[in-house]
């Protein structure tokens, strides 16, 4: 064989050898993926690298991620920066602005976090939750001021003797007034023609008889109301009526606040108030015209308070969010999320995955091991024919 034929066979085969030991060391990282057995005893290299080591990979992953990548001292650092704070700003102010033009309502809102059935359910307990704070409280209002046994007159601003005639007057007028315009209204007419009826009637004997056949009931009632009118007007019945009224308003005022609710309701005053707090306060009929209002209606015309206020809430919502990075990073236990989620990780995909970025990397090493081959093999020949 000639010379140049020989080392070129040489160069070539070698260069082979090498290419191709570099691409099946390339591919034994991946395959085979399940272990081969032959008559019981495993071949040796199955499975692959990868396969073989993936809970260490997914370990060794999760370490380092959790101790050089995604720390809770670098996720905090890059809170603090200011071009952090301003992409919060700004995403913050787009989203308030495109609300805004929103016709979603809270109820559609929550729907896209629930469904019907949950939604429900909270709105359920949340009134429940509402009617045993509000009732809690009410109690708690009525031990601490001790208005079970407190007079009615020291829970009203101002009560005095000249306050309660004051009172009283305007009472006296309301009531005068009242019943003048009652008196002169038809239904007011036709009450006083019936009286009169009913009193004569109840005269009986000559004087029911003579009154039955001489007297008018409706010029009686047209000269009686001139009169009931002028007695109303008059200063001796307001008097009568503001010693009565003012006498009562006494009265009460020494009444303990707990005994008057107990008279009105008929039951134990905090039980009544306990009671009408729970059930006769339309809860539910609040919740649901919350939940109809539209964001829009509730954002619009705060925008520019909450603008203007934005950057200092955001500053909050970051220092918080700052804080609780590090619980945060504790409780999500990253290290075993991050194995849990390799381990997960199908073989075949993470070879997609490696070779769609690492795959002109891998032909080049495969062709450098041609190249290797190659040089070698040139190497072999020259000392081979020095050596004849």
């Amino acid at each position: 064989m000639q010379t140049w034929m020989y080392i070129l066979l040489n160069v070539a085969v070698a260069a082979f050898v090498g290419g191709i030991t570099n691409h099946f060391a390339i591919k034994m990282l991946f395959h085979p993926r399940e272990e081969i057995r032959i008559r019981g005893r495993k071949l040796p290299f199955t499975p692959g690298l990868i396969p073989k080591r993936k809970e260490e990979i997914a370990e060794s992953l999760g370490k380092v991620v959790s101790d050089y990548l995604v720390t809770s001292e670098g996720l905090q650092e890059m809170i603090r920066k200011p071009q952090f704070r301003s992409k919060a700003e700004d995403t913050v102010s787009q989203k308030l602005k495109a609300l805004t033009e929103s016709e979603l309502t809270l109820n559609d809102i929550a729907l896209k976090i629930w469904s019907p059935e949950e939604w429900q359910q909270l709105k359920d307990r949340a009134v429940r939750k509402v009617q045993s704070v509000a009732a809690s409280r009410a109690a708690a209002i009525w031990s601490e001021y001790g208005l079970e046994d407190k007079p009615i007159k020291d829970l009203v601003p101002g009560w005095s003797e000249e306050k309660r005639k004051r009172w009283s007057e305007a009472a006296a007028d309301a009531v005068l007034k009242e019943l003048g315009d009652t008196l002169l209204s038809s239904d007011g007419q036709r009450l006083l023609k019936e009286m009169a009826s009913a009193m004569m009637d109840k005269a009986g004997g000559f004087l029911g008889t003579m009154a039955a056949i001489f007297v008018d009931e409706d010029k009686l009632v047209q000269k009686l109301t001139p009169m009931l009118i002028g007695q109303l007007e008059g200063e001796k019945v307001r008097q009568t009526i503001v010693s009565v009224v003012s006498g009562k308003l006494e009265q009460y005022g020494e009444m303990t606040f707990g005994s008057a609710v107990q008279t009105v309701a008929g039951e134990p005053a905090l039980a009544f108030i306990t009671s009408k707090i729970e059930h006769s306060i339309p809860w539910s009929a609040w919740v649901e015209r919350l939940e109809s209002i539209r964001l829009a209606d509730l954002i619009q015309p705060r925008l520019p308070a909450i603008e203007a206020a934005l950057p200092d809430m955001v500053g909050k919502g970051l220092r918080v969010l700052e804080d609780a990075i590090p619980t945060a990073m504790k409780a999500v236990n990253l290290p075993s999320l991050v194995q849990e989620q390799v381990q997960k990780f199908p073989v075949e995909r993470l070879e997609e995955v490696i070779l769609s970025v690492s795959g002109r990397e891998f032909r080049a090493i495969t062709w450098l091991g041609v190249l290797l081959g190659g040089m070698i093999g040139l190497f072999q020949s020259m000392i081979t024919l020095l050596w004849r």
